[in-house]
């Protein structure tokens, strides 16, 4: 009968202890699933953040890139002009104007940014996307380089040499932009027609031009690219959102 008993109480003991293992198993398991819906939430709100991010730079890049490409098109205009025609100088200070008018593409990445130093980067599950987000600030490095080659040659050669001509201030009747906004508008100066004609013909203002165009160039290139990158960079983020 104690050997029964003994039996009985040993099977009893390991009932119950296979019951804890099962209930810590399951608690685990629920724990673990709970986690991971945290994480599935997490990746949703962060994705919604990137959307909202990557769709504001795309707005401000569609931007800036229309003032560009209308600065390479009045550059276009002047390297190609003919000085002989009977024109008129206000057409000729428009597109100093517009040559003057130039954007830089200011990225936001306050979000990516976070999601890097805060290693949240790696709750996104989709690797392609997350392989996008990677090269993200990368895509930008060669337009950096770009704009500020612009801006150095804009500032050290070209816009000296027009200064020599031409009155700068009679190109800010023609700069006119929605992020650009002044209180009144300076009065243009008169200056002899002949000092259009000899910025136009003169070998060192002419190779300043064409300079300045091939900048820009590369500019407006690299926006394009950055552009395309963006665009489908998001359709990456818009797959992998889940609607409510």
């Amino acid at each position: 009968m104690s050997e029964n008993k003994t039996t009985k109480y040993f099977k009893y003991a390991i009932g119950e202890i296979i019951l804890v293992v099962i209930g810590i198993l399951l608690a685990l398991q629920i724990n673990n699933w709970n986690e991971a819906q945290k994480e599935k939430a997490r990746e949703q709100q962060i994705l919604k953040s990137l959307r909202e991010e990557f769709m504001q730079n795309i707005n401000e890049l569609e931007f800036d890139h229309q003032i560009n490409i209308g600065c390479i098109n009045a550059l276009k205009v002047l390297l190609n002009f003919d000085t002989s025609s009977d024109f008129d100088t206000r057409t000729l200070d428009s597109l100093f104007g517009q040559a003057y008018n130039f954007a830089t593409f200011d990225a936001r990445l306050g979000v990516i940014n976070d999601l890097n130093s805060s290693g949240n980067l790696e709750l996104i599950r989709d690797s392609k996307l997350r392989y996008a987000l990677n090269q993200w600030t990368g895509e930008l490095n060669d337009y950096k380089e770009d704009i500020i080659i612009r801006r150095e040659y804009w500032i050290n050669n070209y816009s000296p040499l027009v200064n020599k001509y031409i009155p700068l201030r009679n190109t800010d009747t023609f700069i006119d932009r929605s992020d650009y906004t002044r209180n009144f508008k300076v009065n243009t100066r008169q200056v002899p027609k002949s000092n259009y004609i000899e910025f136009l013909t003169n070998i060192e203002s002419d190779g300043a031009l064409f300079d300045y165009y091939l900048n820009q160039s590369f500019v407006t290139i690299n926006e394009e690219n950055i552009l395309e990158f963006l665009e489908k960079t998001i359709a990456l983020i818009e797959a992998n959102i889940q609607d409510d």
